[in-house]
């Protein structure tokens, strides 16, 4: 029996065994360049705001768990976050050290535990059924177990389980070289919860058989993303625009609401805003939430945009 011929759509799909050897450089090259290119992608328009419980397009200072409480039942598209690791076992809590006496990133690890589940029970609330939620965690070399316990105790309490997991490759790693047995981390995970094995994804079909078969652009469990936009002062754990701007465009769509419950400099509202999706940011700590909001207004002025 012959195999349907593919129509292609877009020759970025390899489809022959002979042309992925070929091409391997290529396909490395265009997983690097495709990245800083996503913003550009969506040409900047203004949001408008929605009602989800509470208003979109705001960053919201206060209690994560508190302020989740006020959102509607499965009102959110995309989740994507990254909660404090636990890594300040020092007392300075050196990795907040401009909110040391807001954030408690240096508790006992079943108080962590239980924290970190009653943000994911909100979480299983306010998500939509096909929702998915981009969880950015890393060990410590301190308690590298920690996200194995904490990913066990979400499937213990809620009914998320974990799809696909990324690994991000940053531009600089700790531990240093000096460390006596343990390797140095140059990359963090990412974990894709979902409460169904049918989660959407915005995947770009390469390509269509003559019986309806989509294929789709390969997206790889790999990217290399900066650490950062830049530091920010008193705020040590900060992910970069180009490491956002891959998942809100893999796992939304224009306008849907993607929430950040651990917002800090606001990186996440900010690609949101950028690429034509609404937002909500939480965070504890004033001064940063004032940066991000300080950050996103700067959107429309730059790009000359009425709202």
């Amino acid at each position: 029996m012959k195999r349907p011929k593919r129509k292609t759509v877009n020759s970025g799909q390899y489809l022959l065994f002979e042309d992925l050897i070929v091409d391997v450089v290529k396909i490395e090259e265009d997983m690097k360049e495709e990245q800083p290119s996503l913003l550009q992608k969506y040409p900047t328009k203004y949001t408008p705001n929605s009602n989800v419980g509470l208003d979109t397009n705001k960053i919201y200072c206060g209690d994560t768990v508190e302020t989740m409480k006020k959102i509607n039942e499965e009102s959110i598209d995309l989740i994507l976050t990254s909660p404090p690791y636990l890594a300040s076992i020092r007392q300075d809590n050196h990795k907040y050290p401009g909110a040391k006496d807001q954030i408690k990133d240096n508790q006992s690890v079943d108080d962590y535990l239980e924290w970190i589940v009653e943000n994911f029970k909100q979480y299983e609330r306010i998500l939509k059924k096909d929702g998915v939620i981009v969880f950015n965690f890393s060990y410590t070399t301190f308690n590298p177990s920690l996200p194995y316990f904490l990913i066990n105790e979400v499937f213990k309490h809620t009914d998320f389980r974990v799809y696909d997991t990324f690994a991000w490759k940053k531009k600089s790693a700790m531990p240093v070289s000096g460390h006596p047995n343990r390797v140095t981390r140059i990359v963090e995970m990412v974990y894709i919860f979902a409460k169904t094995p049918y989660f959407k994804a915005n995947k770009t079909v390469s390509s269509v058989s003559r019986t309806g078969q989509k294929y789709y652009n390969n997206y790889y469990n790999f990217i290399e993303a900066r650490n950062n936009d830049g530091k920010v002062e008193g705020h040590e754990a900060t992910f970069s625009t180009d490491f956002a701007s891959f998942f809100i465009d893999l796992y939304s769509k224009e306008n849907e609401v993607v929430l950040d419950n651990f917002s800090g400099t606001g990186t996440t509202p900010y690609a949101s805003s950028k690429m034509n999706r609404q937002y909500i940011g939480i965070d504890l700590v004033e001064k940063f939430c004032d940066y991000a909001r300080k950050r996103i207004s700067k959107i429309y002025k730059e790009e000359g945009i009425s709202h």
